[in-house]
């Protein structure tokens, strides 16, 4: 089951554009919220039932409050718009424990790399980073410096930060990034779909470089174009349930996450879209066709692991830890 707990929204700051911070702290209590790391997410509750994905974006030291920030879009799913136009200091707000899928792993020196409402991980990060002393850069990137949220708080990293507003600055050399990336470096993406295709790009232009140096996050397959499936030999396969012991038979389209919880098996899950990275389950035996946006490419080539809410066995029988 997902740990949930009930918060109250102590205060909430416009801190660009269409982009308002909320902290979140506890109703009747004084205790310390639960520890979480740079990267870490919550997922918010919104009326309908259904949940959206947030970075915390505050100091992980000061456990009185979680920090989230919210950029409101008026194409998206509703959850910005629930918060702009409903929430209000004083409201109470269901959330989920922290999460995390963004890891900051140890590295000789991080570029991180943040598009728009997507500073709001890299944020921690940069300042985790900056308070060990370890080598960052941090390129932040938005359409107008109005829409940028948090400059004033980057700003105090100092030359470690570059501000680059579309409209005057023009885009980030991403080919410029990835070439003084030195061995063992790592790049952490956050941002829209187009900014991670364009990183990648750059990293097979330059020199070949592997694309496992990339680590990123999203929150929305927008712009994410559709897959074509992979072709599988058989109309039926052999699924097995090894913790739970079922064994079923079913054909590649059908959703292995719908299916396991009709079966009463308890799988954590979120966004049933690939991209937050809660149903993540162990591959006993078998091969399947990745479609999450988590997984590196490492990863997902060693079939390990695998998101049942999006991904599709490719052989005769699969057998999950479930």
């Amino acid at each position: 089951m997902v740990e949930q707990r009930e918060l109250r929204v102590s205060q909430m700051t416009w801190e660009a554009d269409g982009v308002v911070s909320l902290c979140l702290t506890r109703i009747e209590s004084d205790d310390p919220l639960p520890p979480w790391e740079p990267g870490a997410h919550i997922d918010i509750y919104v009326p309908d039932g259904t949940t959206r994905q947030y970075s915390l974006c505050g100091d992980p030291d000061d456990r009185s409050c979680w920090k989230i920030a919210v950029l409101l879009e008026p194409k998206g799913r509703g959850g910005s718009a629930f918060v702009h136009d409903q929430l209000r200091v004083g409201d109470r707000l269901l959330v989920t424990r922290p999460k995390n899928h963004f890891v900051l792993e140890d590295a000789p020196h991080h570029a991180l790399i943040a598009g728009g409402i997507g500073i709001t991980p890299m944020m921690a990060m940069a300042e985790r980073l900056a308070r060990d002393g370890r080598p960052f850069h941090l390129t932040y990137g938005g359409r107008a410096a109005a829409s940028m949220a948090f400059r004033r708080r980057l700003a105090a990293l100092g030359d470690r930060v570059s501000f680059l507003a579309e409209d005057t600055d023009g885009r980030p050399d991403l080919e410029a990034i990835l070439r003084e990336l030195p061995d063992g470096g790592l790049v952490y993406v956050c941002g829209p779909v187009g900014l991670l295709r364009a990183v990648e790009k750059a990293a097979e232009a330059v020199h070949g470089l592997d694309q496992d140096v990339i680590r990123f996050e999203l929150f929305s397959r927008t712009g994410v174009e559709p897959r074509e499936p992979v072709t599988v030999d058989s109309d039926t396969y052999e699924l097995v349930l090894a913790k739970s012991g079922h064994t079923l038979r079913l054909t590649p389209e059908s959703n292995i996450l719908e299916v396991a919880l009709a079966l009463g098996v308890e799988v954590e899950n979120d966004c049933r879209d690939g991209i937050c990275g809660s149903c993540t389950t162990q591959i006993v035996s078998g091969t399947v066709d990745h479609r999450d946006l988590v997984l590196t490419k490492k990863e997902q080539a060693a079939m390990d692991t695998m998101m049942i809410c999006v991904s599709r066995p490719t052989c005769p029988r699969l057998e999950l830890n479930l």
